[in-house]
């Protein structure tokens, strides 16, 4: 008799009797895979979706006729380390979805949050603050659960990707393998990268540090394109130490160069500037009297706040880090930049700072069923939990108001001088010149009386 009650017993459990389910408190994501293959990085397999209702949220598609995309794999550590995945999904060509009331668009992320451990709260609130202070675009968020080939998978975040779109990154795209000079100048979205790749672009700032940078559109370059992005990466390196053809507020946005630090010094990102930073610029175009005005370099969207908080240190996020950080140091150094930051700083704390605390408190509101059925699924894994997500906010908020009373003892109430919005560019008469050369039938890179070759390396 015992024996058939163990036997019946783990025959349940195979079958999946005691499964965490969703907590039908958030909208629910079904996705099947084509034959129920796994999962992979490596490479993308077609699929299907579909949306139950849930929250605020209305369903998309049904069970009966769902809609058609493909999936992989996304992320590095996050990927490698947790045993609860992101992934990327990426809809039918044509057939871009509006996701829960989030703009429309073929390409999303379903992230994790496997190693948040204050609530996922770490990308909640970093959005937030890029919203609140005011960067042109933020990715946007929501929150739901994740049933992928009919296994609970939690709580997930469906997440705009970061891309040159109408209402992302909102500048000109060009072509991979572009070679037309007037074309060639934008837009760019590029990544300060912290991983090796092929075609990544890298040199030395001038302190000496190893910066390696990834085109994110165009990705695959022609031989003129990569010599333009690497002069003018140069460019903007040799403007943040003061020298070279160009002063930094020629070259780059301070007001949204100050916006995208003061993120990250807030949640005290200390691997912010390292990798899963972005930089972009629009096309030089010319104006109604024939000049020509060439966009400045930004910095954003903001994007993975995995290691906020995470040092806890009485430093700013350049002193000491823990990750290498690139050129925000130099920056700070810079008077005008820092005159952005601390106008920034004065409005953020006048009125920034409720509004992020009510986003907050809205969200944890939102998503603490969701966080206990996700504990209970991912329990005695190696995933980061948040079960009581009354108590993870309280952690969450002390390190946060931790940060800011440090930062007020470095940089007191701020300056109230209104700082201006207005689109920066430069104007001149004429085109500058490219820098383009040929030598012997190869390209280089002419600045400042020296030329290089288009990895960066002097030419004697």
């Amino acid at each position: 008799m015992n024996r058939l009650f163990i036997t019946i017993l783990l025959v349940a459990c195979t079958a999946g009797l005691y499964a965490v389910s969703p907590s039908g408190t958030l909208p629910v994501i079904y996705i099947t895979t084509k034959n129920k293959q796994d999962v992979s990085r490596d490479k993308a397999i077609d699929a299907t979706l579909y949306i139950t209702a849930g929250g605020n949220y209305a369903a998309l598609a049904s069970a009966n006729n769902p809609l058609p995309l493909t999936i992989k794999g996304r992320g590095n550590w996050t990927w490698n380390a947790f045993d609860k995945k992101p992934y990327k999904i990426v809809f039918a060509q044509g057939q871009g979805q509006k996701l829960l009331g989030m703009h429309k668009s073929k390409h999303w992320a379903l992230l994790a949050g496997a190693d948040d451990y204050l609530g996922f709260l770490k990308n909640t609130v970093g959005y937030s603050l890029s919203k609140r202070i005011g960067l042109p675009y933020t990715p946007q968020q929501v929150p739901v659960e994740l049933v992928l080939n009919g296994d609970y998978k939690g709580l997930y975040f469906v997440t705009e990707t970061i891309r040159i779109d109408n209402d992302r990154v909102n500048i000109h795209e060009q072509q991979d393998g572009e070679t037309r000079s007037d074309i060639i100048t934008g837009g760019w979205l590029v990544e300060i990268d912290n991983y090796s790749t092929e075609g990544n672009i890298s040199f030395n700032e001038d302190n000496g540090q190893y910066i390696m940078f990834t085109p994110q559109s165009p990705e695959v370059l022609s031989s003129v394109q990569r010599t333009y992005i690497t002069n003018q990466l140069h460019s903007l390196n040799d403007a943040i130490y003061g020298h070279g053809s160009m002063s930094l507020d020629e070259i780059l946005d301070l007001s949204d160069a100050a916006k995208f630090y003061l993120v990250q010094e807030i949640m005290e990102d200390c691997e912010s500037y390292h990798g899963s930073c972005f930089l972009y610029k629009d096309r030089d175009t010319t104006n109604t009297r024939g000049q020509w005005v060439v966009p400045k370099w930004h910095f954003g969207p903001v994007w993975d706040f995995g290691n906020a908080y995470d040092r806890h240190q009485e430093r700013f996020i350049y002193d000491g880090p823990t990750f290498s950080q690139i050129w925000i140091e130099q920056l700070c150094h810079n008077e005008l930049f820092y005159e952005r930051v601390q106008q920034l700083w004065y409005q953020y704390r006048k009125s920034g700072h409720s509004e992020v605390l009510a986003d907050i408190d809205a969200f944890v509101s939102t998503v603490s069923s969701a966080a206990k059925r996700d504990a209970e699924r991912w329990k005695n894994t190696n995933v980061r939990t948040n079960e009581d997500m009354s108590d993870r906010k309280k952690e969450f908020l002390s390190r946060m108001n931790w940060r800011i009373n440090w930062l007020y003892s470095q940089w007191g109430e701020g300056d109230s001088t209104p700082i201006s919005d207005a689109v920066e560019t430069v104007q001149t008469d004429v085109r500058p010149t490219t820098h383009i050369i040929f030598q012997s039938g190869t390209l280089l890179i002419e600045r400042d009386g020296h030329r290089y070759t288009v990895t960066g390396q002097l030419v004697e």
